[in-house]
């Protein structure tokens, strides 16, 4: 009898450390290894963005970008804050300097103007400094030159995995995706003359040089 309870305990021990084994090793099964792929974004949303907020108002319709404009996201830096609510620090996202973005609505809050935007990464408000209205002949939507935002492209290169980046002209590579893959284009983006593609991969969003995509099927 104690043999027998022995051995029992001896195979359910085993279980348990087959079963950490599997929970804590690198080897994922591919739909495994999409689902993480997807959580690396550029810039996660943490919280949904609020319209106005207390005591505020609506900006004059007469002056600056109205809803529906398409403006471009300018600042000193590169990286442009989007926040939760008008007039408040808490940020909900970061999108970079020059992209151009849509005007959802727009807050008056203690004299300042703030505007609603939906960008890449998601609806954040922003302060008037930071947006510039783009004439329709700026658009990147119209420009009617390369590819355009929503055109469906494919993944090309040397190599037969092609690096998916944080940023834009950056070096930090959150995904990768095989060569011949079908993406959708999400954005166009210009660093130091050279043209960069935020797309979304079945390995989720992320950004690359126009030079490693195509329009034509292969």
């Amino acid at each position: 009898m104690t043999k027998n309870r022995t051995s029992i305990l001896l195979i359910i021990g085993l279980l348990i450390l087959f079963t950490l084994a599997c929970q804590t090793g690198e080897v994922l099964t591919p739909a495994e290894a999409t689902a993480r792929a997807r959580e690396a974004r550029s810039v996660k949303i943490s919280n949904p963005a609020l319209i106005g907020s207390k005591g505020s108002e609506r900006a004059p319709t007469d002056k600056g970008p109205q809803p529906g404009d398409t403006v471009e996201l300018t600042g000193k830096g590169y990286m442009i804050s989007l926040f939760q609510e008008a007039g408040t620090n808490r940020i909900n996202a970061q999108q970079e300097r020059g992209t151009q973005v849509t005007v959802k609505d727009s807050s008056v809050i203690d004299g300042e103007v703030w505007y609603l935007i939906d960008a890449p990464t998601g609806l954040g408000w922003v302060k008037a400094e930071n947006v510039q209205l783009v004439s329709s002949s700026d658009q990147q939507e119209g420009t009617g030159e390369g590819p355009q935002i929503g055109d469906t492209l494919y993944l090309k290169g040397k190599g037969f995995m092609v690096n998916l980046y944080q940023e834009a002209g950056g070096t930090r590579i959150i995904a990768q995706q095989e060569r011949g893959a079908a993406v959708e284009l999400k954005d166009i983006v210009d660093v130091n003359g050279k043209q960069w593609y935020l797309i979304d991969a079945p390995t989720g969003l992320g950004w690359v040089p126009a030079e490693n995509t195509t329009t034509e099927k292969p």
